[in-house]
């Protein structure tokens, strides 16, 4: 989501006449968009304006705003730390952000919305974000999303189709649909499962993907829909957060590890070739050393195509922040790296398993590799590298898979089928 918002402020700022820079020390404008569930994304965001503040006394001209999450946890902190921010904007502030950059620049700016899922058709990527609903209304202990973000706010499937076909039409090959716990969606009488279906009936020809499902709400009929649709792409990112019943319920997540595991086999038994990724978190306050074993157990159950691991970090604001039974830092870190150990011996043995196989992949550009090697990324997910001409970027391509690292793929070009101006 952070991605797609500073996307979309970024083609604002263009239209308004700047233009980007390497460096921010060199910059007019500096737009800091700020994401605060873990405090390492804090620590972040201050060290970039400890840097950048001290600019603008040297640099009268310099502007610096920080958007997001961020500020609407700690709007004070800001004020009281670094009064010469020229502009605060929390999520829900953001819509209103040409008439504030206004103020800022004395440049004229078109509305945010104006730019919304607005594809340039010369990029490289083919690709596109697509919200279709913000905020949050479940209340794991742990989380401060639903205090930054909001309640859980839908979009029609009506406004919904028609940003698709306007990105379709663009040149898109491949639309992922956002949403805090996506399958909660519901607009009236049309669920989750509905929309997916109506998209893939509808655009056959252009990939889907969504994030992020919550475990309790991805039902067979979700499931069955994927299995039905070839452009439905077969990847899956469903948190588990811990392989513990007793974290499970301090989380307040709703579900047992029993009932995630049913999940992933009904996912796996419908859809073959399904790759499933997954949010970990170690070191949540009272996790014994019993309970960091059921995570590690968890995860050589199912063997996640890839997963995201980080260690507890405490929030402010959120019940978990006032837990007794802390974890000590270090010891979370020892744990993160036990996990991440665990995670990259699996998926070593997981991408060795599918060479051989034939993919479906949409091509994004050049890689870096070297000047006859396309970058491309398959239906599952994966990174694929392979030689191949410029001409068939933007198109879906089969390749066979012929090597494997711990994080991608090098690949041979089958067929030279769907291209994008056929």
């Amino acid at each position: 989501m952070n991605e797609y918002e500073s996307s979309t402020v970024s083609k604002m700022l263009e239209a308004a006449g700047f233009t980007m820079v390497k460096n921010p020390d060199q910059a007019e404008l500096v737009l800091l968009n700020t994401c605060t569930v873990r405090d390492q994304a804090d620590e972040k965001v201050w060290n970039r304006l400890d840097n950048l503040i001290p600019q603008k006394r040297k640099f009268k001209a310099k502007k610096v705003a920080v958007l997001g999450c961020m500020v609407e946890a700690q709007r004070d902190a800001f004020l009281k730390r670094y009064p010469q921010i020229d502009l605060l904007l929390s999520p829900a502030q953001l819509k209103n952000i040409g008439t504030e950059l206004e103020q800022v620049t004395n440049r004229n700016f078109d509305s945010y919305e104006s730019y919304e899922y607005v594809h340039e058709a010369n990029s490289s990527l083919f690709k596109s974000y697509l919200p279709i609903q913000t905020g949050c209304n479940f209340n794991c202990t742990y989380c401060i999303v639903p205090a930054v973000k909001g309640r859980e706010v839908n979009h029609s499937p009506e406004t919904l189709l028609n940003k698709v076909d306007s990105l379709v039409r663009s040149g898109v090959r491949e639309v992922t649909l956002l949403g805090q716990t996506i399958n909660s969606y519901r607009w009236e009488k049309t669920r989750f499962a509905d929309l997916l279906e109506s998209l893939a009936s509808n655009y056959p020809s252009t990939w889907f993907r969504f994030l992020t499902s919550h475990p309790v709400l991805f039902d067979l009929r979700i499931i069955d829909v994927m299995s039905h649709y070839k452009n439905l792409c077969p990847f899956v990112h469903i948190p588990a957060q811990s392989g513990s019943d007793r974290i499970l319920r301090s989380m307040k997540r709703g579900y047992t590890v029993s009932k995630y595991l049913d999940l992933i086999d009904r996912i796996r038994e419908k859809i073959p070739g399904a790759c499933i990724s997954t949010d970990m978190i170690c070191g949540f306050p009272g996790e014994t050393e019993e309970d960091f074993k059921q995570s590690l157990n968890l995860m050589q159950r199912v063997r996640f195509e890839t997963a995201f691991m980080f260690f507890y970090s405490e929030r402010k604001e959120t019940v978990a922040a006032g837990m007794q039974d802390s974890i000590p830092v270090e010891l979370r870190k020892q744990r993160l790296q036990q996990m991440i150990d665990l995670q990259m011996d699996l998926q070593s043995t997981i991408y060795q398993e599918r060479l051989g196989g034939i993919v479906e992949v949409l091509v994004e550009g050049r890689a870096r590799r070297g000047k006859d090697f396309l970058k491309a990324r398959s239906a599952g997910n994966f990174p694929v590298f392979f030689e191949g001409d410029s001409n068939l970027i933007g198109s879906i391509q089969k390749v066979r898979l012929i090597h494997a690292s711990s994080h991608s793929f090098k690949a041979e070009l089958i067929s030279q089928e769907r291209l994008l101006n056929a």
